[in-house]
């Protein structure tokens, strides 16, 4: 066949041909290790960066907490700041393990000095230190705090690092601090304000005490005063939410004023110390439904959850009995207007000395359903003013001398159980609601812009109607005993 089909066929080899590699490959894996030290070095400065952040945060958890639980307990007097300090010591005092303050991941016990605790009457300071602030005569208006963790320990914002030592010649440690402010938020003051009958704070009318030109026992129509002219009333709308200093914000509408007279707290820490924006008149034909949520009676926006009624809402009327204690029937609600043309100033017969010529018991209207009038001392007295008898109305209210019967109570009509002084509302209710806590201004005001000189406190003797606001006068109150909400400011 040609072919020699016994021998072995032979294979052919296929040489592969090995190519040395470039220089330059290795290239690749230098710059790979050097991407991993970068990467690797960032790592390590984010885990710095991040107890240092870690640290910040354990810092300003401890101020917070010490900020608002001192906050709570200043009141703008020394013992006030003296609680507060006190507070502030107290949260460090708490044992670490009962989540008292600490720092670090081995929860390091924190220890309290007072250079870490400062007051002020703005959140914007100036800071007192506590002991120039306890230095004060009357530390009135102190009403912020501020903790700063730089008046403590340094080494509790201290975080040693890992990594900047290697890339700086500095010291391998970081610090951080942190600072809380806290103070005052709202207070139980009423956007309504009326004029100051007299420009003296305290005044002796023939011993007894009278307080900017009111009397206390006296029951006013707060819609007709005016210290400035006769003929008419003048009344004052406080914007909620502008205290002093703040730009003029008027007008302002109704779902912004109506919380406020549900509940008789504007948003502000306060109303003294400065000019309040306002506006006259006050529209009390507009919110005279939302005075009268005290005595139970609700209209839109008031609710009972956050304006609850007085828990006596009796109204004492003055011509239908339900004034009993007064020996003659009063000509009307509040005392009688008198013009006074001389000193051209509306007020009314109980606050000339003495009353006009021709003024009767009548004239006087309900005397003490809620207050008593007192005796003038300056100082006031440790233990309150000190308050005179109903023997003592003959003196007290002249010429016409009113009498208070017998059965007049120990207390005050208001404070005294029973049908005859007390009627009790549909939900529960809350003592001294029917007290509005009205700001009394330096009268004439000039361009929307009015001073507060006192926070008088009014009783509503009665439900409030279109023209009228009745209140008994029951003396002065201390701002800073009647801020209601403590927060924290940035």
């Amino acid at each position: 066949m040609g072919m020699d089909m016994g021998r072995p066929r032979t294979r052919r080899r296929t040489h592969m041909t090995f190519r040395r590699p470039d220089r330059q490959d290795g290239a690749v894996a230098v710059m790979a290790v050097g991407a991993i030290v970068i990467l690797c070095g960032f790592c390590s400065l984010a885990l710095d960066l991040s107890r240092v952040y870690n640290r910040k945060i354990e810092l300003q958890s401890v101020v917070d907490a010490a900020a608002v639980s001192a906050a709570i307990e200043l009141d703008g007097t020394k013992a006030g700041l003296t609680r507060a300090a006190q507070k502030a010591a107290s949260l460090f005092a708490i044992p670490v393990v009962y989540g008292g303050p600490s720092y670090g991941y081995s929860q390091e016990a924190m220890e309290w000095s007072s250079d870490a605790i400062k007051f002020a009457a703005t959140p914007n300071g100036p800071w007192l230190s506590s002991t120039d602030a306890a230095s004060k005569t009357v530390p009135n208006g102190l009403l912020f705090v501020k903790i700063d963790t730089a008046g403590l320990d340094p080494s509790y914002g201290e975080v040693r690092t890992l990594f900047l030592p290697v890339i700086s010649d500095g010291e391998p440690i970081l610090s951080t601090s942190a600072s809380a402010v806290a103070g005052a938020s709202a207070v139980s003051v009423m956007p309504f304000a009326v004029c100051a009958m007299h420009g003296d704070e305290k005044h002796s009318r023939n011993g007894e005490l009278e307080e900017f030109g009111f009397r206390r026992g006296v029951s006013y129509d707060l819609m007709q005063l005016n210290p400035e002219a006769s003929g008419e009333g003048q009344t004052f709308l406080i914007h909620p939410y502008g205290g002093p200093g703040a730009a003029s914000t008027s007008p302002v509408d109704f779902n912004t004023v109506a919380p406020s007279i549900c509940t008789g707290v504007m948003g502000i820490a306060r109303v003294m110390g400065g000019r309040v924006p306002v506006s006259s008149p006050f529209p009390l034909n507009d919110y005279h439904e939302q005075f009268n949520s005290r005595f139970d009676s609700y209209t839109a926006p008031c609710t009972a959850d956050t304006a609850p009624p007085d828990r006596n809402i009796k109204q004492y009327k003055f011509n239908d009995g339900s004034v009993p204690w007064m020996a003659a029937t009063a000509k009307g609600q509040a005392s009688d207007l008198h013009e006074d043309t001389v000193n051209h100033k509306r007020w009314t017969v109980a606050g000339p000395y003495p009353s006009p010529p021709g003024t009767t018991a009548a004239q006087y209207g309900p005397l003490w359903s809620y207050a008593k009038a007192v005796k003038y001392a300056d100082p006031a007295p440790t233990g309150g003013y000190v308050a005179y008898l109903t023997s003592n109305w003959k003196d007290l209210y002249t010429p016409g001398e009113p009498g208070a019967k017998s059965t007049y109570p120990s207390g005050t009509p208001y404070t005294t159980a029973g049908a005859t002084y007390g009627e009790s509302p549909s939900r529960t209710g809350v003592r001294d609601r029917r007290v509005l806590n009205v700001p009394l201004l330096a009268c004439p005001v000039a361009e929307n812009r009015a001073t507060v000189k006192g926070i008088g406190r009014f009783f509503m003797t009665v439900k409030a109607d279109g023209t009228h606001l009745y209140a008994e006068f029951a003396g002065l109150a201390e701002e800073q005993m009647l801020r209601t909400r403590v927060r924290l400011y940035p």
